[in-house]
């Protein structure tokens, strides 16, 4: 059994239908019967037929997603609609093979019986690995990584997404991971292998520059950017059309915001070196707690772990509010002695999102102390607190304060030489040389020509 995501339409209007007649939708109404297409290669040809003029990324990207629908699926499999405008997804097992209605309203003439299992699964419930996947631009893809077929059976028949814990094999090399992608639609992988495929180990200005073009090069894009997670973050990589309309890039942007996915962003923005949260070493690991548990157990967690605040989450970790000392300690001061974590809890906390900006968000930061961060589905994926942020300019700052030190100490030692030994650290020729009048005019290259040197050496003793 294998499950796939099957889309209702670029607006949602094959959602209604579909539900009502137990069946999955596809539009290309200009694309004729292709039961009996029996290749790939046969299917691009019809469909640049019908779609003549169109960029052949373009013919490429629904040739495999229609040979998705009507060749790959098979009865049995599961069938998962993200509703378009609605937090809910529709869970339903596929129970016909590839209809052409002829006789049907041009826009939903390629059809799949469906029998739908559960049609209101909460979007939440689904962790956020399995919901960047389902949130996938394409009409038809596969979701088969990390126990996907699995998850999206416990959704349909409990309404809950066990999640996974552990590693899935990158693929060896870019094309495996094109190859992958045409096959499945989509390819999901942690930062650190997508950039390991192109041999590198860091996200340096050359890397990115590198991987963006290699990644153009095969037709693929990249959701979040891989600049804007840590290095073990999970991206998802899918076709792109290079020609998309403007309406496509319409959806595209309310696909990202509906699933949580960030902002669309253009090839220059993408190599912007913005320091972003998302950047950032956060915890993935975030303790939190219902507002219903006993605020006795929030002050232990508080306690116990050095915490100075708790996210309050609903059952599926939507940010609901947190709790603080401040808070408890308000409550308090009311009289009010609560006894449940709701009654000493702070509603509307301030929140942020991965893909913003660091340095906009720090006045916040320092006023409250914390910012939680949460994806698209208002879920509480980690938090950013003061102590961290320190950490990391601390971390960012050291080595060039360390290299301030080295060269202020380099300075006073050959302070003592004259201003002819100095001069004698520049190259031969150099118009440099004759305006150096103390060590404060060298910069560190000066420092090996001063010292290789005998003479120069020997007064230094």
């Amino acid at each position: 059994m294998r499950a796939w995501t099957v889309r209702g339409g670029q607006h949602g209007e094959f959602e209604a239908v579909a539900l009502e007649r137990g069946m999955a939708v596809l539009g290309w109404e200009e694309l004729p019967d292709i039961s009996t297409v029996a290749t790939i290669e046969q299917l691009t040809d019809v469909m640049r037929q019908a779609y003549e003029g169109y960029s052949s990324r373009r013919i490429h990207n629904w040739s495999h997603q229609l040979w998705r629908f009507a060749h790959v699926m098979q009865i049995g499999d599961l069938v998962v609609m993200p509703r378009k405008f609605k937090p809910i997804i529709a869970i339903g097992r596929l129970t016909g093979v590839y209809e052409y209605q002829n006789t049907a309203a041009t826009t939903y003439r390629h059809i799949r019986q469906v029998t739908w299992l559960n049609t209101a699964v909460e979007r939440a419930a689904v962790r956020g690995d399995l919901r960047d996947s389902m949130g996938s631009l394409l009409t038809v893809s596969e979701l088969r990584e990390r126990d996907a077929v699995e998850r999206v059976a416990s959704l349909a028949k409990t309404g809950t997404d066990p999640g996974y814990s552990g590693d899935v094999p990158p693929p060896a090399d870019p094309g495996e991971l094109k190859r992958e992608v045409d096959e499945a639609g989509t390819r999901q992988l942690s930062v650190r292998d997508l950039i390991g495929l192109w041999n590198w180990q860091r996200r340096t200005s050359d890397a990115i520059e590198a991987i963006d073009q290699g990644l153009d090069h095969l037709g693929l894009t990249v959701e979040p950017h891989f600049t804007e997670v840590q290095l073990g973050d999970l991206v998802t990589v899918s076709s792109v059309d290079s020609e998309e309309s403007q309406e496509d890039q319409g959806e595209y942007t309310d696909s990202l915001r509906q699933w949580g996915a960030g902002v669309a962003q253009d090839a220059a923005a993408r190599r912007d070196p913005t320091w972003r949260i998302g950047n950032l070493s956060l915890p993935k690991s975030v303790v939190c707690v219902e507002a219903q548990e006993p605020l006795g157990r929030a002050i232990s967690l508080m306690v116990g772990n050095e915490y100075s605040q708790l996210p309050v989450v609903d059952q599926h970790r939507r940010l609901v509010g947190i709790v603080t000392w401040e808070s408890i300690a308000q409550a308090n001061f009311r009289h009010l002695q609560p006894r449940n974590v709701g009654g000493a809890m702070l509603a509307n906390p301030r929140t942020c999102r991965e893909s913003e900006e660091v340095f906009p968000r720090i006045n916040d930061i320092y006023k409250y102390g914390f910012l939680i961060v949460v994806d698209g589905e208002n879920i509480v994926t980690s938090i950013l607190t003061a102590a961290d942020l320190a950490a990391e300019l601390r971390n960012r700052v050291q080595p060039f304060t360390v290299l301030e030190e080295i060269e202020r100490r380099l300075r006073r030692v050959v302070g003592i030489l004259s201003t002819e030994d100095l001069r004698g650290s520049f190259r031969r020729g150099d118009p440099r040389a004759r305006s150096a009048l103390s060590a404060s005019d060298l910069t560190l290259g000066n420092y090996s020509f001063l010292i290789d040197d005998d003479a120069r050496w020997a007064k230094l003793a």
